[in-house]
């Protein structure tokens, strides 16, 4: 009687142990499935705001409506297929909710975050136009467009530094960036399908010209330097300023060493374009073509320096004169933006001044290129 209640009450001990280790095992794998599930949770709420960051910096290969809330138009009209980079659109604005600003980079092919007001899940819309042939840019239009080169030294017999004795003596090597100038005006639309631009702003470094050597070579000089604005497979050719066929070199100096050569004024019918005067250094008018092409475009002649957009610069122009200096001596010239209204102001006289005046080149784009862009200032056409 005794034996049978003692293993009644062995059963029920071990009974209620059980019990008690079993809720204790359900109470830890219950508080376990909980901070399982809240560090799931907070795992992916952070993989989604990652996700959505880097979406909007533009590091998502593709797109997804449901992953991250973008919406787009194709020429006004809402789209279907998001387009690819190699497509043939291009990003011109993006609407963002919330207060959010964004902007769309075409090269990494995504949105650039600029402000997100401390918003987490963001909206956007993105305006997508068809990359245009360039054919339709108009007179005027603005072009994106940068030279290849980074560089280029300018050699001392472009500008007249030759012989012992020279003015320019000890003066440190010129040199120019020509992809410091990146914004371009269109001013010619050619009969061939190619286009002439010339740069909205003028080089930051001055070039001198010195004595009867920088005279002789002053246009070739200053289109030899331009040259180096020409990018190969975008550009066909280049000028500076003001060339219009004019003599490039001077080899006949026949008249270079005389007082008073000639005895009329430089005209436009004595300096016609490779006539024996021109040749020999008696000055052009043959500036006047390019000078017509800028002012219908700007209504002025100056433009402002590439590290000084805020002034107006002058600069120099490939055309030389032959002009009065006195009544006994008259002086070979060249000719500059600043000088351009005075009838013998255009000038430096060849034996004792130098002047200096930065660059402003004019390129040649070859035909049926193609671009992106609306030719405006904040939009301009760009071409690389």
């Amino acid at each position: 009687m005794g034996g049978g209640l003692l293993e009644t009450n062995n059963q029920l001990e071990r009974f209620t142990k059980n019990k008690r280790s079993k809720k204790l095992m359900y109470s830890i794998l219950g508080s376990l499935m909980i901070v399982g599930v809240i560090t799931l949770y907070k795992t992916f709420a952070f993989y989604e705001e990652k996700r959505e960051f880097n979406v909007l910096k533009g590091r998502v290969p593709e797109f997804s409506q449901e992953d991250i809330q973008l919406a787009f138009t194709i020429n006004g009209e809402k789209g279907e297929n998001f387009p690819s980079k190699n497509s043939r659109y291009f990003g011109k604005s993006v609407t963002c909710e919330k207060g959010v600003e964004a902007s769309w980079n075409n090269e990494t092919w995504g949105l650039d975050l600029i402000n997100s007001n401390q918003q987490k899940r963001i909206n956007c819309s993105i305006e997508f136009k068809t990359i245009s042939e360039f054919s339709e840019a108009k007179l005027g239009d603005y072009v994106s467009y940068t030279p290849s080169k980074t560089n280029y030294e300018i050699t001392n017999d472009l500008t007249g530094c030759t012989g012992e004795g020279n003015v320019c003596d000890g003066l440190k090597k010129q040199s120019i960036n020509p992809s410091e100038l990146n914004l371009w005006r269109v001013i010619r639309k050619n009969s061939d399908g190619s286009i002439d631009l010339v740069s909205e702003y003028t080089s930051s470094n001055e070039v001198y010209f010195y004595g009867k050597e920088g005279y002789k070579n002053y246009i070739g000089s200053l289109n030899t330097i331009v040259k180096q604005y020409e990018t190969e497979g975008i550009t066909i050719g280049s000028r500076h300023m003001g060339y219009d066929g004019q003599t490039e070199k001077i080899d006949d100096e026949s008249m270079l060493i005389k007082t008073r050569p000639w005895t009329e004024n430089t005209t436009t019918n004595n300096s016609a374009k490779k006539s024996l005067r021109e040749a020999q250094g008696g000055g052009d008018k043959l500036y006047l073509t390019d000078l017509g092409l800028i002012e219908k475009i700007y209504n002025r002649i100056e433009t402002p320096k590439v590290n000084e957009p805020d002034v107006l610069s002058h600069y120099w122009i490939a055309s030389r004169f032959y002009g009065a200096g006195n009544d006994v001596n008259w002086d070979f010239r060249i000719r500059s933006s600043e000088k351009i209204c005075d009838v013998f102001g255009y000038f430096y006289g060849y034996l004792e001044h130098d002047y200096s005046y930065p660059l402003r080149p004019i390129i040649t784009l070859k035909a049926e290129m193609k671009a992106s862009g609306e030719g405006s200032f904040t939009l301009p056409w760009k071409i690389n």
